[in-house]
């Protein structure tokens, strides 16, 4: 329905029909902000503070889910593994666990990790950085956009939203993709209402590093640039404002062609077919026309709209009946560039979908660029709602109050769980709980080596290839040897009261080579005794704790030297080529 009235719209806008609409200097796009809300129940010193009660709250929340510090989770173990030992050459190759990402998010995390150590706060300080500037950014631009109750209720849902909460404290590019949507936002919006065109050349500088950092924000970029090209089609641009605006989309092309380049062919092509065939359901089935608009509805009645709450099997359905409302009522006050600027990115997004190069829907992480879109038309449906109320008998103050106070209740109730319950799942808690006691209490006794990460043994190479756990275990023992400064093995130091501990890591839905495993005993134990081989289980279990995915062992091997060794203290790796290092 947005995408019909849309098309409608800027028909009717380009044809002239939106005369209303004035050509700068407005303090709203296509309009006055408080015609997009003519109800004004709040005085400004109430108005003030409700909106820095949200700002306040929108802080908070975030800075409690990052000081709380969540175990990693395993989607964010299968991208931080890459930050472990890569160089910045070498994260422009296919990356591990399937993962691909943009390449200036890679470097920016890397250098993080390098600069503060490999830990939890290091590899979130970016995503964190990116989510506060977010949050002061959106309550600029939405002030240009909104007034009143409106530009409260957007400033209130992007504060206390949970995935604007989750992602800032997510080692993702997620809370990025916001960022950079909302600068790109800003700058369009300042570009109307001040028709300068040295704007337009700003936008072309940012696409480079913008692009970079965050690929989805293309669909944003985009969008907003056929908002522009309409305005100067229809207000006959200046020639310097038509040459900036060429210049902005040629580098915007150029930009994403590059990065895109390096993505899908040096992080590998093979990535992409299978991220295809993972996000397959997230496709409109255009080969099957008349599924398209239930799929539709359905799409964004769940994870898409899921703001503030929300989630799939059309859990965001309040949210999308809201957002309808507030389509019609810009569509209503003939606002064609503002449903632009918020309907013309996720056209293009939707777009990439029918060509099945990135997902439309399935989880709100992949729309995330347009949550500041999302919340203003939320917001102005809330003052279609609240104006339909009062219509009928309703005290608007009231309603409101009432509104309000669910949002605060949403945000608090947000850190409340986050307090009660700091992480993800119980499994990911017992993980990080046993790497911490586990690395860190044995160095003390014996000489500590991982088998993957020390030796570089692969037994089981198929987990390491694969979706599994094996990414959290060593992401978890990376952080504890880099928060607790332990040096790596020391096989000079391995005696008979400091033996030498070989530790293995095994998900039991991946096959043991074990022809290969007992070659290497086998070469082991011609230096060294074998005097103890410990097998630690570990269920990994859903996040309801009720269903088991997985077991997990922890393999231990312990030796102590043999009494007259061939050359003491420099065991020889399986293959004979020289000692362990």
């Amino acid at each position: 329905m947005g995408y019909l009235l849309y098309a409608t719209a800027i028909w009717k806008w380009l044809a002239g029909d939106g005369s209303s609409d004035s050509r700068a200097g407005s303090p709203c796009i296509g309009g006055t902000a408080g015609e997009i809300d003519a109800t004004q129940p709040l005085c400004a010193w109430s108005l003030s503070r409700w909106i820095t009660a949200f700002v306040f709250i929108g802080v908070l929340a975030r800075a409690v889910r990052y000081y709380l510090c969540f175990p990693l989770w395993d989607d964010e173990s299968f991208l931080c593994v890459n930050f472990i030992e890569r160089t910045w050459a070498e994260l422009l190759q296919p990356l591990d666990y399937h993962q691909m990402a943009p390449v200036l998010f890679l470097w920016i995390e890397r250098a993080s990790v390098r600069i503060f150590g490999f830990s939890e706060y290091a590899l979130r300080l970016f995503p964190f950085v990116c989510s506060i500037a977010s949050l002061f950014l959106f309550h600029r631009v939405a002030a240009k956009l909104l007034s009143g109750t409106g530009l409260l209720f957007a400033i209130a849902i992007f504060a206390v939203s949970y995935p604007g909460i989750r992602y800032a404290a997510e080692a993702k590019p997620y809370g990025t993709d916001t960022l950079i949507s909302l600068v790109c936002l800003t700058l369009v919006v300042e570009w109307y209402q001040r028709r300068d065109w040295r704007i337009l050349i700003a936008l072309a500088a940012l696409m480079p590093l913008g692009l970079g950092a965050s690929l989805p924000a293309v669909f944003a970029a985009g969008g907003f640039s056929l908002v522009v090209g309409s305005v100067l089609w229809r207000d006959g641009g200046t020639v310097r404002e038509w040459r900036s605006w060429i210049v902005w989309n040629v580098t915007l092309i150029i930009s994403f062609a590059i990065w895109m380049t390096l993505v899908s062919r040096v992080q590998g092509t093979a990535e992409g077919d299978f991220m295809e065939q993972y996000w397959k359901e997230n496709f409109p089935p255009i080969q099957q026309p008349w599924r398209v608009p239930l799929w539709m509805v359905k799409t964004h009645a769940s994870d898409f709209l899921a703001y503030p709450l929300g989630g799939p099997n059309w859990a965001s359905s309040a949210t999308f009946i809201v957002s309808v409302a507030g389509l019609w009522r810009l569509f209503s006050l003939r606002r064609f560039a503002w449903l632009g600027l918020l309907l013309a990115p996720a056209s293009l997004h939707l777009l990439a979908a029918a060509l099945q190069k990135y997902p439309y829907g399935g989880h709100v992480k992949f729309s995330q660029y347009l949550a500041p879109m999302i919340c203003c038309v939320t917001a102005a449906g809330m003052v279609q709602i609240v104006e339909w109320l009062t219509g009928r008998g309703f005290a608007v103050r009231r309603s409101v109050a009432w509104v309000c106070g669910l949002l605060m209740l949403i945000g608090c109730g947000s850190m409340t769980r986050d307090l009660a319950s700091p992480y993800k799942t119980r499994s990911d808690e017992r993980a990080r709980a046993f790497a911490k006691a586990f690395w860190y209490g044995t160095h003390f006794a014996e000489e500590v080596a991982c088998i993957k990460s020390d030796l570089k043994l692969d037994f089981i190479p198929e987990q390491h290839r694969q979706l599994s756990w094996s990414a959290h275990y060593l992401c978890n023992r990376a952080i504890e040897i880099s928060r607790s400064k332990l040096r790596p093995a020391d096989f000079d130091h391995v005696s008979a009261t400091r033996p030498l501990r070989c530790v293995l890591y095994r998900d039991s839905r991946y096959k043991l080579d074990e022809p290969k495993l007992a070659s290497w005993l086998d070469e082991m134990q011609q230096r060294y005794v074998l005097i103890g081989h410990e097998s630690i289980p570990f269920p990994r279990l859903s996040k309801n704790e009720r269903q088991l995915m997985t077991m997990e062992y922890i393999d231990s091997y312990k030796f102590i030297p043999r009494e007259a060794p061939d050359e003491p203290g420099t065991p020889k790796k399986p293959d004979g080529q020289g000692p362990i290092q």
